[in-house]
């Protein structure tokens, strides 16, 4: 059940601040920083805080993705989409980084989730959502990235004719000239494509939180936007002397560092293009809650395990020259479901999944190591051969590897002669995390 945005006009305070966004809390409304303290740090917290290195940045390490800007081509209220999905495909790229891939950076389909998670009740697209409602969409269906469908600062809106739930082109589409459609391009909706997923996805708060957190990779917090933050921040570390906690923006925090007066800041990535502050980045001070960036912050651990179903050296899944650019079957291709992405590509979602427990936090080990999950059982529709298989996915701590069996039976002296085969596929959804310390 979502917040309800207008209880957080309660919350607002008497100010003249521009908002940037709409920014929900989903049930936490009693956490927000002006009705909720953080308590002080725990005598064993302050311990490890100073076991933290000095400083820290993902984005000097190489780590980090091209910057977005969410504002155009007009504006769109998306700041939480767009701060999940830049830490997440940050978290991506480390993920590359350990397995010795040095390809091209996944940049996530920002306008999929923002035509497709509204039908799921996950955010209010262009007018507003928070971090977890795009973790949430990617843990049980998955995005694809960018090249599916480009962002236009849109939503699901735009669907008048499915009373704004999102058709299968609206998840990733392609249009091109093919044999069957010689006249002239067409558009339609792409059959199979890799879905980025999250396998586990959380909160913390707090600055011992944060930093623990941010071991693993950049987090995405939320932030209360000032008009002196907005409009006159160039450059530095800022500080909000007013008191503003009006938080209505989200970020992705990338580090942390000092400055030479002894001055504490988090290093931070914005959504509103590299024109704005230090390229596209800003500075606050870290410890004290500024602008309430320390009170509600999400993490995410992706799963990338369906790029084996195109990378795979023996028998991809999915490839081959004809990969991405064949339409639907013909029947298939009019057929848009109405409250679910369920049968958009072969790689299903798992329907059975459960919900994380919010706030969840210590999923991911700061050795590196992740706790096991348990078998998953997944159902895949098959649109083009109507026909159903299941598909068993396997987690764990076992080294990932898929597994291709193919069973024969032929029986020699039947007079039709049969001959069956089954492929089943094998491969662990849950990545060994390699922390890049």
């Amino acid at each position: 059940m979502r917040f309800p945005l207008v209880s957080l006009a309660l919350l607002a305070s008497e100010t003249s601040a521009v908002p940037v966004c709409v920014r929900t809390w989903k049930d936490r409304e009693h956490l927000h920083p002006k009705v909720h303290t953080l308590p002080p740090a725990t005598e064993s917290e302050l311990l490890e805080l100073q076991a933290f290195p000095s400083q820290l940045d993902w984005c000097d390490r190489g780590m980090c993705t091209p910057s977005w800007n969410q504002h155009i081509p007009h504006y769109c209220g998306s700041c939480f989409a767009h701060g999940a999905l830049s830490a997440a495909q940050d978290r991506i790229k480390m993920l590359h980084k350990a397995q010795g891939n040095v390809g091209p950076d996944v940049q996530l389909g920002r306008q999929t989730f923002l035509n497709c998670g509204p039908a799921h009740g996950l955010s209010d697209g262009c007018g507003g959502g928070e971090p977890s409602d795009v973790f949430e969409f990617m843990h049980h269906y998955g995005l694809p990235d960018e090249t599916c469908v480009p962002y236009s600062a849109t939503d699901y809106k735009k669907y008048t004719e499915t009373n704004g739930t999102c058709p299968p082109e609206g998840y990733c589409m392609n249009c091109i000239t093919t044999p069957d459609h010689p006249q002239g391009p067409h558009c339609f909706p792409v059959q199979t494509v890799v879905r980025y997923r999250a396998a586990e996805y959380g909160r913390v708060s707090g600055e011992h939180a944060m930093m623990k957190e941010l071991l693993n990779g950049p987090i995405t917090c939320g932030i209360a936007c000032s008009d002196e933050f907005v409009f006159n921040y160039s450059a530095g570390v800022f500080q909000d002397k007013t008191g503003f906690l009006d938080i209505d923006h989200d970020v992705e925090i990338v580090g942390w560092g000092k400055e030479a007066d002894g001055t504490k800041y988090w290093n931070v990535r914005n959504s509103w293009g590299t024109y704005w502050g230090m390229q596209g980045f800003f500075k606050i001070v870290r410890g004290v809650n500024n602008l309430g960036i320390e009170a509600d912050c999400h993490w995410v651990r992706p799963d990338i395990s369906d790029e084996k179903l195109v990378f795979s050296k023996t028998n991809p899944l999915y490839g081959g020259s004809l990969w991405g650019i064949v339409p639907f079957a013909k029947d298939a291709a009019t057929s848009h479901p109405i409250n679910t992405t369920a049968d958009v590509v072969l790689s299903d979602l798992p329907l059975q999944s459960e919900e994380l427990p919010e706030g969840a936090v210590g999923v991911i080990g700061h050795n590196g190591e992740t706790s096991p999950m348990e078998t998953v059982s997944l159902r895949v529709t098959a649109t083009e051969k109507e026909k159903t298989e299941e598909v068993e996915v396997a987690t764990g701590g076992q080294n990932d590897s898929v597994g291709l069996s193919l069973f024969a039976l032929a029986a020699a002296f039947i007079m039709f002669g049969m001959f069956i085969s089954k492929l089943v596929t094998r491969f662990s959804r849950n990545e060994t995390y390699n922390r890049l310390i």
